[in-house]
């Protein structure tokens, strides 16, 4: 202790302002690059999630149309006549017609109901393989796909299709069945490879792997081989954790699965942890360096270095945020990366095919959450957030607007006569109605049940009124028409102009739509098939 307290009396004012400065520097530094580096990898690792799913998705979609294409082929066969009349040679000649024209398939064949599949040229060659699941599978009258099996003549892996051939009394009379090699599915894999450690799997059910991203065509025995890292788990037990976990590989990875092919393959996307945090770490290596050198050169290198540090940082908070910010369909310009080697240039072709679709995405999501699924117009939400952003615009314009609550007469009666099938297509109906005859000025949505709210803008209450009273009419000469059905429609509606003085709520909307609800009260308990006007 006193060793210390000899050593910093005896500093100078000059040394002690640096020391004092150096130190500020550095917990300056410090505060900076763990705050930033927290941050960081928060973003780094939602972005990589959202990559690995976007992946896995669109694998998912590969396998499960290759699927149905073999799957459609063996099904062509087995319901042909050759089959179901047991003309065999005729079958095994459409057989080879169809593996000449260039068929994925390795093996096409047609086993008996004894099953055997026997020889064309001698009936008494014959191979039993009613043991096989896909066999058992068609004698219960189902499809089959397989996942990974070893052929017993090539040893190399083969995924079997069949389908059962059944009589004209749905009786059981055969199996086609079919054995493609994973060449084709191998070639397509390689080409969902992204990043430099991104590989995607197919996987049983089993866990054993059916083909994956990386090349394995030197090694014929990858595919027996099993995966039994905690993603299989996680698919097996439906869950959803995101954490990281020992990899296929044996590194530390994230991952995302998705079932496939009626959860008989396992589709899984893995990055290693260290690609998604790499440039993350070299940019706080760098910037603990220019720290460092920060505090030796004083307090004025301190700050210009300080700044130079901030520049780069917002550059890239910058361009990390375009995509969390909102901007979906950010495209990676090709122009900018046309020197580029060709594995960046596919891996930004990717990215642009991934934001392309998480735009198209977010555009339906968007759409589903503002439109009413059942009538196709606009829902409630649409018309509490949109709506009332047009009412206000209007009223700052010092434009009259008035709200309608119209509700459909007897609605319950309509559903307990004609069932609820027809009281859906009267709600589609007086939907149509209301938006072909309010014109552009008005904002049509329904509000919940058999009950439509309209945004009459730049109208007063009597102008309003009579578009009530059209309406209303207008339902009662159009009743609902469905072949020798038609269904009589009458409307209660309540008209509610613009206030300056709110009555109920906080926001002007709502307060014209409570007063305009008070209003489609008293039309109701005046006797229905009425307008009436708030007061």
């Amino acid at each position: 202790m006193g060793r210390r307290y000899a050593f910093f009396s005896n500093q100078t004012i000059k040394m002690r302002f640096q020391l004092w400065i150096g130190l500020v520097v550095v917990l300056f530094a410090f505060s900076i690059i763990v705050t930033f580096y927290l941050i960081e990898k928060k973003d780094r690792l939602h972005e990589a999630e959202n990559q690995l799913k976007q992946v896995v998705t669109l694998q998912s979609l590969y396998i499960e149309r290759w699927n149905k294409e073999k799957l459609d082929v063996i099904k062509r066969f087995a319901v042909s006549d050759n089959a179901k009349f047991h003309r065999i040679g005729e079958l095994r000649r459409e057989f080879q017609d169809y593996e000449r024209v260039g068929s994925e398939f390795a093996l096409i064949s047609f086993v008996e109901e004894d099953g055997y599949i026997r020889s064309e040229t001698d009936p008494t060659l014959k191979v039993y393989v009613g043991d096989r699941d896909y066999f058992k599978y068609a004698m219960d009258k189902k499809n089959f796909i397989s996942g990974v099996v070893y052929s017993k003549d090539t040893g190399m892996p083969i995924i079997t299709f069949s389908v059962p051939v059944l009589g004209d009394q749905n009786e059981f009379r055969g199996a086609v069945v079919g054995m493609i090699r994973l060449e084709m599915l191998n070639k397509l894999m390689k080409q969902l490879s992204f990043g430099e450690t991104g590989e995607v799997y197919v996987l049983d059910r089993d866990g054993n792997v059916v083909t994956a991203s990386v090349d394995a065509s030197n090694d014929p025995t990858f595919a027996q081989t099993q995966m039994t890292s905690e993603i299989i788990q996680r698919a097996k037990t439906k869950s959803n954790d995101d954490s990281a976990y020992v990899g296929f590989h044996g590194d530390i990875v994230y991952g995302q699965y998705k079932w496939a092919s009626g959860k008989s393959w396992i589709i899984v996307g893995e990055i290693t942890q260290k690609e998604v945090f790499e440039s993350l770490n070299q940019l706080s290596i760098t910037i603990i360096i220019i720290s460092l050198i920060a505090l030796i050169v004083s307090i004025f290198a301190a700050i210009t270095i300080a700044s130079r540090i901030e520049k780069p940082i917002r550059y890239l908070l910058r361009a990390t945020k375009i995509i969390q910010n909102g901007n979906y369909d950010y495209q990676i310009s090709p122009e900018k990366i046309k020197m580029a080697p060709i594995e960046l240039r596919e891996l930004c072709d990717t990215f642009n095919l991934m934001s392309e679709k998480l735009k198209t995405n977010i555009t339906l999501l968007e759409h589903s959450a503002l439109v009413d699924q059942l009538t196709e117009i606009h829902n409630r939400r649409y018309m509490m957030l949109e709506g009332n952003e047009q009412l206000l615009a209007n009223i700052a314009a010092n434009q009259t607007c008035s709200v309608m609550m119209l509700d459909i007469d007897h609605f319950k009666t309509i559903n307990d006569t004609y069932g609820h099938l027809v009281g859906d297509r009267v709600l589609q109906h007086v939907a149509s109605l209301l938006k072909n005859n309010v014109g552009g000025d008005t904002i049509v949505a329904r509000y919940g049940g058999e009950e439509f709210i309209l945004l009459v803008l730049r109208r007063n209450a009597q102008e309003s009124v009579s578009l009530a009273e059209d309406l209303r009419r207008r339902l009662m000469d159009e009743p609902y028409v469905n072949g020798e059905l038609t269904v009589k429609l009458t409307a209660s509606i309540g008209v509610a102009e613009y206030s300056q003085t709110l009555e109920y709520g906080t926001m002007i909307l709502e307060d014209m739509v409570s007063r305009a609800d008070h209003a489609l009260y008293r039309a109701k308990s005046g006797g229905r098939n009425r307008v009436e006007l708030d007061r």
